[in-house]
């Protein structure tokens, strides 16, 4: 069984980075007359921004202790 490289460690600033490019894309598609997409998209994304947040606060608090 070969060995597998170690796991990229994705930070808080690379999902940031996605979701502003995501949230262009839900731009683009609202321009373009998609508007149903681009809700679900913002819904979505809202959905991550959220969590993200849950993210940092339990980090925060971890590292206070």
């Amino acid at each position: 069984m070969p060995n597998k490289p170690p796991a990229k460690t994705v930070t808080a600033a690379d999902i940031e980075r996605s979701i502003q490019a995501l949230n262009k894309m839900a731009e683009r598609l609202w321009g373009d007359g998609r508007e149903a997409e681009a809700k679900a998209l913002l819904d979505a994304l809202d959905a991550l921004n959220r969590a993200l947040d849950r993210i940092r606060i339990g980090e925060n608090r971890r590292t206070l202790h």
